[in-house]
């Protein structure tokens, strides 16, 4: 009897299941081991696929789905990537062995593991295979159920059987008019019945069976809802609502929402479960008293009542709205420097002031060496994203000075994309200072000046003469006239605040010119580069309007510099970034919120976009 012969035969007799997992990678690693040194190559492989064929996260969303993923660098050099375990290397005789081992084993765990492979993989897709696949996963389940309802590790054991039981239903629903098929279907939607309802309030795992088989309810309705009284769903989830209240109010708000989507495949009135749901948020508020979540738990609360038309509910909400929101300020995440990192900075930063002249103290602007490329800063974030943190599996807000929520970040992906915005902006606190000590010592020393930034902007695209045809002829014009403005306004209040101490600097006017004259030098930067500026209005047919900043900023990703790209969007447009451009355009930013650093790093968003380089040098253009 070989290695993998062995394994086989313990397995069987084992009992192991899905809490052993690791354990029967193990095993199968040290198989392998012993049969690459004994040289059968053959039985290595086949213990291998067997490996694989665990590693695979099988779903009725996604099928068969890889656990890692990576780069591969090829002996030339090359890189490429890789992901593991693929389905794309199997052969035939990989997945004969599988149905050979699907048939053989004894292990309900095992068995239904290989059997998933073959039928998410279209091996074995035939009806004979899949009652058997079925039946199995029905053992199954109703040993993990057992397992949840006794064992030590309740919730566990129910969050595996809610995935047997997705998988059963998904492959049974699609075969329901095969008789045989149709008998294990309904057995499994009475199964998932009576465990919702025989579940104890008080036992754990309460909140998976409630959401999750009442989930199973709404996506297969109409077959639920000819085999089992799916009203009482909602009645048992109730009673668990009522009961959670007083000691998990976001498990009574899940619960409630599941069952606002049943009363709805039913027709039923969500009146009282939308009225419980706004007064758990409005609990979640009272609770949070000094804290800034409190007004987005209100802001819940409202859109609820909003959607009731509870107008006075809505009017006593809003009121507490308005006083909470002006109670809080923005919570910021904020990284200091060291005091002996600052100091060695401070010296490094004198040095090359010393040693360089006006026009290579802009350009350093214009390049920002003290902002670390994008790619590194998208390697720690993923490094981060990795980690099994709970921010990384909650939906995130993002809201402006005023606790409105403008943003949300909810899949996998885009809360991904909200982890690296944060890493970004993180290493921007540091960047910022760094950027703002350099400019304030080169100003110090009179090595930077309104005239040494606009001499340098001459160089380039934006000091060209250009001219447009408007009602039917050329009109000559300079970008230079639209930005030098804001940038004499900058200067004019730097100058002022340097001669007088107890002088306050005014960046009103220098940010509002600059940060709106960066969208126009964009909207310029697209015709020169051939992007279209405008669209149709999706409202009013017929109707032509010019694109958003944001549509404008989506066109030139992979025209201009990845890493000036970022940096631009995060000044500009950026929700969990500086956004001032929207935050200026839609009034949202008081006097006491313009800071020094927003027409500084306004004049670097320009110097950027006038670095952008383009072939097209007919500068005549028609608007």
């Amino acid at each position: 009897m070989n290695a993998l012969e062995e394994f086989h035969l313990f397995l069987d007799q084992s009992g192991w299941d899905v809490k052993q997992e690791s354990d029967i990678n193990s095993r199968l690693k040290e198989v392998s081991k012993k049969l690459l040194d004994e040289r059968l190559s053959d039985l290595f492989r086949l213990a291998e696929i067997e490996r694989e064929a665990f590693h695979f996260s099988k779903s009725p969303e996604r099928r068969l789905s890889f656990r890692f993923s990576g780069i591969q660098t090829m002996e030339d050099g090359s890189e490429i990537p890789i992901e593991w375990p693929d389905i794309s290397t199997f052969n035939t005789e990989d997945f004969e062995h599988l149905y050979n081992r699907f048939n053989s084993s004894k292990n309900l765990y095992a068995k239904t593991e290989y059997g998933l492979v073959l039928f998410y993989s279209k091996y074995r897709q035939d009806n004979e295979f899949v009652a058997d696949l079925l039946a199995t996963l029905c053992e199954l389940l109703k040993k993990y159920i057992h397992k949840a309802t006794t064992s030590c590790n309740k919730d566990h054991y129910i969050i595996h059987a809610r995935n047997a039981l997705a998988n059963a239903l998904h492959i049974a629903n699609n075969r329901k008019e095969i008789p045989k098929i149709k008998a294990t279907y309904r057995y499994l939607i009475e199964l998932a019945f009576k465990v919702h309802q025989d579940w104890a309030i008080s036992d754990d795992g309460i909140l998976r069976v409630m959401i999750d088989f009442t989930d199973f309810a709404v996506r297969y309705f109409k077959d639920f809802k000819q085999y089992v009284e799916v009203d009482k769903f909602i009645d048992k989830n109730w009673d668990v609502a009522n009961a959670l209240s007083p000691t998990n109010v976001w498990g009574a708000i899940y619960v409630t929402d599941v069952s606002v989507k049943l009363c709805r495949k039913l027709g039923k009135n969500i009146n009282k479960l939308l009225y419980f749901k706004a007064e758990r948020y409005e609990k979640l508020s009272q609770d949070r008293k000094g804290d800034l979540a409190a007004v987005s738990f209100v802001e819940k609360a409202m859109d609820i009542y909003r959607k009731l038309k509870d107008l006075e509910n809505l009017g006593r909400l809003q009121q507490r709205y308005q006083q909470l929101r002006t109670e809080f300020h923005l919570g910021e995440v904020v990284q200091e420097m060291p005091l002996d990192e600052t100091q060695r900075i401070a010296e490094l930063i004198k040095k090359e002031v010393e040693e360089k002249n006006e026009k290579e103290i802009v350009q350093a602007l214009m390049m920002t060496p003290m902002i670390r490329p994008l790619v590194d800063i998208r390697s720690w974030s993923e490094e981060s994203f990795k980690e099994d943190m709970l921010q990384n599996l909650l939906p995130i807000e993002i809201q402006d000075d005023l606790g409105n929520t403008v943003a949300r970040y909810s899949t996998s992906l885009e809360r991904a994309k909200f982890s690296l915005l944060m890493t970004y902006g993180l290493h921007m606190q540091i960047a910022v200072q760094v950027i703002s000590q350099f400019f304030l010592e080169a100003f110090t020393v009179g090595k930077i000046s309104a005239k040494s930034i606009t001499s340098v902007l001459d160089q380039t695209w934006i000091g060209q003469k250009v001219s447009r045809r408007k009602n039917g002829r050329e009109v000559d014009f300079s970008y230079m006239k639209l930005i030098e403005p804001g940038i004499n306004s900058f200067f004019d209040e730097l100058s002022k605040w340097s001669d007088a101490a107890e002088y306050r600097p005014s960046f009103v006017c220098s940010t509002d010119s600059l940060v709106l004259k960066a969208e126009y030098l964009l909207r310029e930067l697209c015709r020169f580069l051939g992007i279209e500026t405008f669209k149709v209005n999706p409202k009013q047919e017929g109707i032509i309007m010019e694109k958003t900043l944001e549509n404008l900023l989506d066109d030139l990703d992979g025209k201009i510099s990845a890493d000036d790209h970022f940096f631009i969007k995060f000044i500009l447009a950026e929700k969990a970034g500086y956004n001032l451009r929207n935050r200026i355009a839609h009034g949202l930013l008081d006097s006491t919120d313009y800071q020094f650093d927003y027409p500084l790093l306004s004049i670097v968003v320009i110097l950027k976009i006038s670095n952008c380089q383009f072939s097209n040098s007919n500068h005549v253009y028609e608007r």
